[in-house]
């Protein structure tokens, strides 16, 4: 199975082979042999229908019966393909040996089987546009025409299912796989038949009915950054790629939307419509306004014009994380330096909570005696104006591994984070959108911040993205309502930033279905109650959240610098007995 990956797509198999070892050259013979398949294990299956690719590959045929050959083991194909995958998707980002052979033989049956599709479609485009054909063979140029449509379009619904396989492993595409995929579509374009309908040519129903579409959901698994979300997340996205990729419109001209441009002779994803560097020439247009109208028109609608897979993958995280790709520019601002250092980190909300507290659980912060399922009596239910329950014990007490404190190495920095190395075993909580505390020493604060992105590295390692979100954090509590009778206690955070010498405060809380914007939470700080509203989303992953807030009674306002104002002085106090030891 070794191959050199960098002639994968671009060099065609040589054609050397008079006869298949396994079965006749029939439709009907290899898919006979396809059938007896089902009894033997996986490993054998796997490796039988690796050498089937290679040999269908290799044979001395027409194309279209090649394009028939590999249409009769394509079922079983995907069916092998998606139990391989069970074995490595949503498992540790760092996996043992025999989990890197079963992703290996993932990868490199979905990439030859794109090549084989590969293959015919540029061989039935060569036969079409050097040979002359006579009025005699009008049959075999139609079948030509109809084997290099439908081969582009199996070859491209590939290319996105293997770089859907890369993006559950956080790593690379393959050199030229983007290059490829540009020059099937910029062909189709160029012989007008990019828009021909795939069902009606073949009697299929798939979802995506032509090539465009098909090219689309691969653009749109690239674009919406799939290194910054979760593999629960990137399955989401990938299911309703198939609604969306019929909103995203691939042009060969420029129009005030195109957002993307392509440059179909570089191997290169879409890049955002700005100034291109010198010797980029794009030829490939594409506008995602039709989406992020959809994506707008849905926001805050309890089900109404969502699809099936939408109602299921589209949450508050992913449609904020989707929403900020398509208003914002996705080129970087800050610029990164070289810097050695060893920091230390730790992972969620309530482990930072809970080392923000000085080591206290979040029971013994809330200072609410020792009975906590009460009625009416308290202040803070009189306050909710309603009989409610309280239950704190949802929380639950930390165990050693989850407070457990990691030492990570920085390979550089910029403004406003780090980019660092994870080498070892990955714990449960390392995650793209996790929120985690920073130390760079014994004598720094710790800082919050969220695990921006990670991508596979070197050997058994990750590069992750740490991005400081600010180092004022004072940790509190809010009381959310699950129902008219009940609600729970969950930790948060209280955080100040400056920008411009205005100092703003917002509330990090964790990522809860019933917390939207325009809702009002109450907020315990110490032994003190208030109700503030939440105005709007500053962020949300799939771990916290994010919000700005105002006091529903302005006269709270002392109260709640005032508890500002305490934690500092704590923190001072603490850091004044720490350097004093």
């Amino acid at each position: 199975m070794n191959m050199n990956t960098s002639d994968l797509f671009l060099v065609p198999s040589e054609l050397k082979l008079e006869q298949l070892s396994f079965c006749q050259n029939t439709v009907k013979s290899i898919q006979a042999w396809a059938a007896d398949l089902s009894i033997l294990q996986l490993g054998d299956s796997s490796q039988a229908l690796f050498n089937a690719l290679l040999e269908i590959s290799e044979l001395k045929c027409q194309e279209t019966l090649r394009f028939d050959l590999i249409q009769a083991i394509h079922p079983t194909l995907e069916n092998v393909l998606t139990s391989l995958e069970k074995h490595f998707f949503n498992q540790a980002l760092i996996s043992n040996d025999r989990n890197d052979h079963i992703i290996e033989l993932a990868l490199l049956l979905r990439s030859h089987f794109a090549k084989v599709y590969i293959n015919i479609s540029r061989r039935s485009h060569q036969q079409l546009t050097q040979q002359k054909f006579s009025l005699f063979a009008f049959n075999l140029k139609k079948n030509l025409q109809t084997a290099r449509v439908l081969s582009s379009y199996y070859a491209l619904q590939q290319l996105a299912l293997l770089r859907y396989q890369q993006h559950m492993l956080y790593s690379h595409a393959l050199p030229n796989q983007w290059l490829i995929a540009h020059q099937l579509l910029d062909t189709a374009i160029q012989q007008h038949y990019y828009l021909n309908n795939i069902n009606q040519l073949q009697g299929t129903q798939h979802q995506l009915i032509n090539i465009a579409q098909a090219y689309a959901q691969l653009i749109l698994l690239e674009i919406f950054n799939t290194h910054q979300i979760r593999p629960a997340e990137i399955q989401g996205l990938y299911l309703c790629s198939f609604d969306w990729a019929k909103l995203i419109q691939v042009l060969p001209k420029e129009t005030t939307l195109s957002r993307y441009v392509v440059d179909a002779s570089k191997d290169h994803p879409p890049i955002y419509n700005t100034h291109q560097s010198q010797g980029f020439h794009a030829n490939i247009f594409i506008a995602t306004q039709p989406l992020l109208d959809h994506l707008n028109e849905v926001q805050g609608r309890k089900g109404e014009h969502l699809s099936r897979n939408e109602k299921l993958f589209l949450t508050p995280a992913l449609h904020f994380h989707l929403h900020n790709i398509l208003t914002n520019t996705a080129e970087r601002v800050h610029e990164r330096y070289e810097y050695s250092a060893r920091i230390k980190i730790c992972f969620g909300l309530t482990v930072a909570h809970f080392y923000l507290s000085n080591g206290k659980n979040f029971n013994e912060t809330l200072a609410l005696g020792d009975n906590y399922q009460f009625q009416n009596e308290s202040q803070f239910i009189n306050a909710m104006h309603t009989n409610s329950t309280v239950d704190i014990s949802a929380v639950k007490t930390l165990d050693r591994e989850a407070k457990q404190i990691y030492n990570a190495d920085v390979l550089d920095i910029s403004v406003n984070g780090y980019r660092i190395k994870w080498t070892g075993e990955t714990p449960k909580n390392l995650k793209t959108g996790e929120f985690i505390l920073v130390q760079e020493n014994s004598q720094s604060p710790w800082r919050g911040g969220v695990i921006r992105w990670i991508k596979q590295s070197a050997e058994k390692s990750l590069e992750l993205g740490l991005e400081i979100l600010t180092q004022d954090i004072y940790p509190c509590a809010v009381f959310v309502k699950t129902d008219r009778h009940t609600g729970h206690y969950h930790p948060a955070l209280l955080v100040q930033s400056t920008q411009v010498n205005e100092v703003n405060t917002s509330l990090i809380l964790p990522s809860l279905q019933l917390l939207r914007d325009k809702q009002t939470v109450q907020l315990r700080l110490g032994e003190e109650e208030l109700k503030v509203f939440l105005i709007k989303p500053l962020l949300i992953t799939q771990s916290f959240m994010r919000f700005d807030f105002e006091l529903l009674n302005d006269q709270q306002q002392p109260l709640l610098d005032g508890f500002i104002q305490k934690q500092v002085n704590e923190v001072k106090n603490h850091d004044l007995w720490e350097a004093l030891k």
